[in-house]
């Protein structure tokens, strides 16, 4: 071989071996990915990542919203207005006037001149010889036009009953009668109790006549009295003969039962016996916190042996709801 030709076989290799360490120089830097065959327009067959922003993808409309409760609104409950009324406690002496007649007609007028709402009375007979053999609650209230209910206490079977009545211009809703104890007493008492609607209000009236000999039987009966109106969620009134004075342990008992006294607002000593010349009050309207008393007065009678007590009373009804 001649030199020449040497020199061209050197010159030819050198060259493939330039071309060689450019073709893997070229795959070295295309990297894994470019796959055998991938080029312009080959197809994709990887989908690749979303850019991030990193925030967080919403929905396009609001989320319902939570359910929300009513609100809570209170209940309106109005003050009713106040209610006036009058009411008076009579001793009739069984409708026996000084001189041994019965006089129902002139103890009704009376009553009518007075012109109460509400009349508790005691010592009203009921088929009495000595009174008339009367129904003496319902010829007054016919003779006045008030509605009655009548509580009768004698227990001696040969005559009629002794007791208590309630005359008033209101409904009554409900009556009852219960003997309170004798506890030494000279005479069997009662309880009258009427319930009676005063323009939609229930009221409780309660109408009794203590027992005039016995102090331990009137602290007794006071606290009968006072036990039996403390079971009674309504409005109440009580009243009657008492057969004591203001200063006594039986108003004490019924005071300290949250009763008031109506004289309150009389003036005077507010007696009423004898009817003549009277020096003693043992003659009461109670009341408790629903009632007002707003006037009082003793008011003489032409028949009884009692003066009557007469009252003008404001009721604040308990609210209805």
């Amino acid at each position: 071989m001649t030199e020449g030709s040497r020199a061209t076989r050197v010159a030819t290799v050198a060259v493939a071996a330039a071309v060689l360490v450019a073709v893997v120089v070229v795959l070295v830097l295309q990297g894994p990915s470019q796959q055998p065959g991938a080029g312009p327009g080959a197809p994709v067959t990887t989908v690749p990542p979303p850019p991030s922003s990193g925030a967080t993808p919403t929905r396009t409309e609001p989320p319902p919203p939570s359910p929300t409760p009513p609100p809570t609104v209170p209940p309106t409950c109005p003050t009713p207005a106040p209610v006036q009324l009058t009411v008076m406690s009579f001793n009739i002496h069984f409708g026996t006037a000084h001189d041994g007649r019965v006089e129902l007609d002139r103890i009704a007028a009376e009553i009518r001149g007075w012109q109460p709402d509400v009349v508790l009375l005691q010592e009203v007979d009921k088929g009495r010889p000595v009174s008339g053999n009367l129904d003496q609650a319902s010829v007054l209230g016919t003779k006045t036009g008030l509605n009655h209910v009548y509580g009768g206490n004698s227990r001696n079977t040969g005559a009629g009953p002794r007791g208590n009545a309630i005359l008033t211009r209101f409904p009554i809703t409900s009556a009852t009668n219960t003997h309170l104890p004798m506890a030494g007493g000279k005479e069997l008492r009662g309880l009258l109790h009427a319930q009676l609607d005063v323009a939609g209000v229930p009221v409780s009236v309660y109408a009794s006549h203590f027992d005039h000999r016995g102090r331990k039987a009137r602290r007794v009966q006071a606290r009968t009295a006072v036990q039996m109106m403390a079971a009674d969620p309504l409005p109440k009134l009580f009243g009657g003969d008492l057969n004591t004075g203001p200063d006594s342990r039986p108003i004490a008992i019924l005071k300290g039962s949250g009763l008031g006294d109506s004289w309150a607002v009389g003036s005077g000593k507010g007696a009423t016996v004898p009817a003549d010349r009277p020096g003693s009050r043992i003659d009461f309207i109670l009341h408790d916190g629903w009632f007002t008393p707003v006037q009082a007065e003793v008011l003489y009678s032409a028949v009884s042996d009692h003066r009557a007590v007469w009252t003008r009373m404001q009721l604040q009804p308990p609210p209805a709801c």
